[in-house]
């Protein structure tokens, strides 16, 4: 039994849904035995209404075998159960969130909290955290503007200089997603990997961005594609046009 751990965004999921060829292509790895799942930055209500919480649009498409959620925070099998959970304190998310003044989004129990938006965004918006009753949060993101990827890794490094005994930051093109310490999608696939007792040569990973590098670091065969930067194209054992010719390679190797 193989088992593939795929990001969502731009790997999986695009501005127009899912590709059919891909959806094809996870069938027939789930139906010669297989096990695929996500490994994402997003809540898994993120996962079931992709475009932008929209639930007349569901992705009904794909019989996800597990999930690994907010950046390994929050992992779920198959029924929606939780197998892992990690938290983070939120007087170090108010905290942070004065160190770095721009939208950012605080996920906690699969409800998504907006403060600072720039402009219209999906889940409840607030004026200020201090709104928020819950002592804990599962994870939380900042968005920077598109195209702004210095001042987006300056705001990573400034969280994992200045907060690593609390939390782990991680960078995806203009943003940043903020897990609980300890937790990376490289842990997280780990947890999964255990939790299946899969044979750590038959796990696969496929990312297209820099906060999967913790994924590919700890998978045995890690795949990206072409338009990746290269400090993951680096790290990918191949590179290929798309999720369905990876698991087109992968099931070759049978």
């Amino acid at each position: 039994m193989k088992i593939l751990a795929s990001d969502f965004d731009n790997t999986l999921f695009f501005s127009d849904g899912v590709h059919k060829e891909d959806v094809e292509a996870i069938r027939t790895f789930q139906k010669q035995g297989n096990l695929f799942g996500l490994c994402t930055g997003r809540q898994l209500e993120g996962i079931k209404y992709p475009f932008g919480g929209n639930r007349e649009h569901p992705l009904t498409d794909i019989d996800f075998d597990f999930y690994i959620t907010l950046s390994g925070g929050l992992i779920f099998n198959k029924k929606e159960e939780v197998i892992f959970e990690k938290d983070i304190p939120m007087n170090i998310v108010k905290e942070i969130s004065e160190a770095i003044p721009v939208h950012m989004s605080i996920v906690y129990k699969d409800e998504i909290y907006m403060y600072r938006p720039e402009d219209e965004s999906w889940g409840t918006t607030i004026d200020s955290l201090d709104e928020l009753t819950f002592n804990d949060s599962d994870a939380f993101s900042f968005h920077f503007p598109e195209g702004d990827l210095e001042d987006a890794k300056n705001a990573m490094d400034y969280i994992n200089e200045h907060y690593s005994n609390t939390c782990a930051a991680f960078q995806n093109k203009n943003h940043v997603d903020v897990c609980g310490v300890g937790c990376s999608k490289g842990t997280g696939i780990n947890h999964v990997v255990d939790y299946f007792n899969i044979n750590k040569s038959d796990v696969y990973g496929i990312g297209d961005s820099w906060n999967d590098l913790p994924l590919l670091d700890s998978v045995k065969h890690g795949y990206t594609f072409t338009y990746a930067p290269s400090e993951v194209k680096n790290k990918a054992e191949k590179v290929v046009g798309s999720l369905s010719e990876a698991i087109q390679d992968i099931l070759k190797e049978d």
